[in-house]
């Protein structure tokens, strides 16, 4: 866990478990119900969500920024695409709480996903957005992802066609890559591999 305390408040990034899934579910489902920003189109329960962060834990790192015991944004990896040859590369998400845009906590949250996707040996990752969306470009282009192509009228809500711009960032530069490591076995290696992610 990485922690500090900024005028008496303690504020957390750490690995996420089940037990946050209903803060987290909140933060999401307005983004679901209201946005194009996700091409969900129901919400997810908060059984569901704590489906997703036990499932994705096993194979990838899903942080939590916490103030005390309120969530204030989480990040996530998981599979680009399903095919083998594929397994070097990962999707990364980023969701801030809304009354926390622009205070730090997805860069935060990137710095730690970012860090520890290298350390798993992952070659790149890829983050996908829904255009027009200037503040999440914004934060993924300050954190190293370079536009690469966006895809037009690819997903269909709320009556309208919809873009998708992707960005990809380089985790590393191996011409012949060692298997990437599961996350799982990363966060129990006994060199407290975890506990060296930078913040």
């Amino acid at each position: 866990m990485i922690a500090d305390v900024l005028g008496g408040r303690c504020r957390s990034l750490r690995i996420a478990t089940e037990a946050d899934a209903a803060q987290v579910q909140a933060i999401y489902a307005p983004i679901v119900a209201a946005t194009a920003i996700s091409f969900e189109e129901t919400p997810p329960t908060v059984a569901e969500m704590a489906g997703r962060i036990r499932s994705t834990l096993a194979a990838y790192p899903y942080f939590v920024f916490a103030e005390g015991a309120d969530i204030l944004g989480y990040a996530y990896a998981g599979a680009h695409r399903a095919r083998a040859a594929y397994r070097w590369s990962v999707d990364v998400t980023v969701y801030v709480r809304g009354d926390m845009h622009r205070h730090g906590v997805g860069r935060a949250l990137y710095g730690a996903l970012l860090a520890t996707l290298t350390r798993q040996r992952f070659h790149a990752a890829y983050a996908g957005i829904t255009l027009p969306n200037a503040g999440s470009v914004g934060l993924h282009e300050a954190v190293g992802f370079v536009h690469m192509a966006t895809y037009e009228d690819v997903g269909f809500k709320f009556g309208s066609w919809h873009d998708v711009g992707w960005w990809r960032r380089p985790l590393a530069t191996d011409a012949a890559p060692a298997e990437p490591i599961a996350f799982a076995d990363l966060v129990s290696a006994p060199d407290g591999s975890i506990a060296k992610t930078p913040g």
